[in-house]
């Protein structure tokens, strides 16, 4: 893309680590196999099954959670889905090797919880406790066909906002086993003065926004929205950190390009800087991301709680959102800037997800998007105070220190 004003930043550059080709496979096949070290006695607690190393959303809180639990003295067995191993070193050392110790204990299910975070077409029935949770959540109007039946399965099911209590009992799961578990942010990490990442040709005004490169992600309304109300020669960039979990091995470049150039219309090099950074980053680097930017933004079609605008509004980032689904449990008005709907539509018939085929979602509006990015950038002092706001929100109810007794009480309360 040397021709364009559109710029790929190698993994290698950003010290970006392997590429998630082994996300393809099929999670329950990757579940993690019992040690042969754990020789000790079983003993009541929690088997505790989940993503925790693929950088997907769901690992993104589950291995944070499941620390916490061993923390407050919650006897705890891990059992991983997708990756057994962080090959991808995206966590902590620390972390990492308490989470591969606790692979290693076992817990007496005859007097334990078995608790799954995962969609729920990936529960094991085959396993019970004195309790079977679920955790789960879901972007749209409603949830996949045979989610409902599975869900009936669990006793409880723990979803991340009140979107969620509304669309899975909507869809039939029983009210009664429905619950509203927050999850947190480590407001410590994500903090505001993190050293800025390097990152090649930014300008004075940089938004950056962080997703999986699909549809729902909303990445089309983003594009159109900023080619059209920037310019070339306007001090403003676009940062795009995107990874590719459901198809790894595709030309991420070559996506961008074709929307651009032919959907849009637009030759690369007649429009403001668009800068891709394609792959993963540890989470040590996260914060310095977003230290590089001026402004989050992300017009997602639906999501289940949205953890980039958590960790934007913690490190103290004016964010522009779509007002419709998970995230509006912690944003408003006067912490962030919400983008109008043009209506909650149906997802076109050809959706590159299957599972969102007849689903209704929002679909933010171009020209409010085009308004609220502008606006966020010309009126600095009003966005840094919302800005400061959003932070206070983490702070007050996400931070992990908040959040984290509530899952050990949770926990308690089935244990006991």
């Amino acid at each position: 893309m040397s021709r364009s004003s559109a710029t790929v930043v190698p993994p290698t550059k950003l010290r970006e680590t392997t590429s998630a080709a082994n996300a393809t496979q099929s999670a329950r096949s990757r579940k993690s196999p019992p040690s042969p070290r754990a020789t000790q006695k079983p003993l009541p607690g929690i088997l505790y099954e989940g993503f925790i190393f693929d950088g997907s959303g769901y690992s993104e809180e589950t291995w944070v959670e499941a620390l916490g639990l061993d923390a407050a003295g919650i006897h705890l067995q891990l059992q991983t889905l997708r990756m057994e191993h962080d090959t991808k070193k995206l966590l902590p050392r620390n972390a990492r090797r308490r989470l591969e110790e606790l692979k290693h204990q076992r817990v007496d299910l005859s007097q334990g919880v078995f608790y799954m975070c995962a969609p729920p077409d990936l529960y094991d029935l085959t396993l019970s406790g004195i309790y079977r949770i679920g955790r789960t959540m879901f972007e749209t109007d409603r949830i996949p066909d045979g989610w409902p039946e599975l869900c009936q399965t669990m006793d409880e099911i723990w979803v991340p906002c009140q979107f969620n209590i509304e669309t899975f009992s909507g869809a039939g799961v029983d009210l009664k086993r429905l619950r509203v578990v927050h999850p947190g942010v480590d407001t410590k990490l994500f903090r505001p003065g993190a050293t800025p990442l390097k990152i090649p040709k930014t300008r004075a005004f940089n938004f950056v926004s962080v997703f999986d490169w699909h549809e729902r992600k909303g990445y089309d309304v983003l594009l159109r929205a900023y080619l059209s109300e920037f310019r070339a020669d306007e001090d403003v960039a676009l940062i795009l950190k995107v990874y590719q979990i459901n198809d790894p091995t595709s030309d991420l470049e070559a996506k961008l390009t074709h929307f651009i150039e032919r959907c849009i219309g637009m030759r690369l090099e007649d429009g403001p800087p668009v800068i891709l950074l394609n792959g993963y980053l540890p989470q040590s680097q996260m914060p310095q991301l977003y230290s590089a930017a001026q402004a989050f933004v992300l017009p997602s079609r639906g999501e289940g709680y949205g953890r980039p605008y958590m960790e934007a509004m913690s490190c103290a980032l004016p964010v522009i959102a779509s007002r419709w689904s998970g995230q509006m449990e912690f944003l408003n008005d006067e912490n962030g800037y919400l983008v109008e709907l043009e209506g909650v539509v149906e997802a076109p018939a050809n959706v590159d997800m299957e599972y969102y085929a007849e689903h209704r979602w929002a679909e933010p509006s171009v020209d409010d998007l085009r308004q609220k990015m502008r606006r966020v950038m010309t009126h600095s002092e009003e966005a840094q105070a919302r800005a400061q706001r959003g932070r206070e929100t983490m702070l007050r109810s996400f931070d992990w220190d908040v959040v984290i007794p509530q899952w050990v009480n949770e926990f308690r309360r089935l244990l006991s």
